[in-house]
């Protein structure tokens, strides 16, 4: 097939782009539903070094495998349905997330879970930006890499913990 040709199977570029990220995104959200999913409460509660590990393998994981579409994605956007991208994610998870502080107080009363909207969404946004930010400097290795995630993911679930307790 011809470059030339390939719009042929597109109405236009957009959806090209579209195509060509369209494993990306679908792991990406698997990876947010999962996320805030009862399974990863339970594990949080149970066993907080397996919770962390389990988080920093995932995050590992998508990069490892979509770095050139994270980078597309993420850095490169502009002028595409998908150039918002960063700020949906914010938007959305911060909704998924008071949903979730909700379950978790249900299910774990001892628990406070009450924490500001403001700040479910600034956690949110951190995320976003730790991983933008893996993404932008090429020159990390996998080891730096995974050293930074597994020192933010410990540092966000001691916090997260701490904030529970009230």
């Amino acid at each position: 097939m011809a470059v030339s040709n390939i719009y042929n199977h597109f109405d236009h570029k957009d959806c090209l782009f579209r195509e060509v990220l369209s494993p990306l995104l679908n792991a990406f959200n698997k990876m947010l539903e999962e996320h805030n999913s009862d399974e990863d409460m339970e594990l949080y509660m149970s066993a907080p070094d397996r919770y962390r590990e389990k988080m920093v393998q995932e995050f590992m994981s998508l990069t490892r495998t979509y770095r050139a579409e994270l980078k597309l994605l993420l850095l490169l956007s502009g002028g595409s349905s998908l150039e918002s991208f960063r700020e949906e994610v914010v938007r959305r998870q911060t909704e998924v997330g008071k949903v979730y502080l909700e379950r978790f107080r249900k299910k774990y009363p001892q628990f406070k879970a009450e924490v500001s909207p403001l700040f479910v969404k600034l956690s949110s946004t951190w995320w976003m930006i730790i991983f933008t930010e893996i993404i932008a400097n090429e020159e990390l290795t996998e080891q730096e890499i995974e050293r930074a995630l597994s020192e933010y993911i410990a540092f966000g679930t001691a916090g997260w913990t701490e904030l529970m307790r009230g």
